[in-house]
């Protein structure tokens, strides 16, 4: 008997999963125009964000390898000068 109420209900969700989709094609959510266009601005922002990070990292390095040639020619004019 337990085995007969449970295929009864097996069988149910499945139909019952079927009728509650709001669509029959996959992907519909992805097909409106709004939030493609809100996709790309995030993704659009995200990689702006990771640019302008990088390229903060890179000044950092220009400034720290411009003091160290600073200080390497300051060594090198005081060396000549004592010879």
């Amino acid at each position: 008997m337990f085995s007969r109420l449970a295929l009864r209900h097996t069988s149910r969700v499945g139909s019952m999963s079927a009728r509650w989709s709001s669509s029959l094609k996959d992907g519909s959510v992805a097909q409106q125009k709004a939030f493609k266009e809100r996709e790309t601005a995030a993704e659009s922002e995200y990689a702006h964000k990771q640019e302008q990070a990088y390229l903060k990292k890179l000044r950092a390095d220009i400034d720290l390898k411009k003091a160290e040639l600073a200080k390497l020619e300051k060594e090198h004019e005081t060396a000549a000068q004592k010879e």
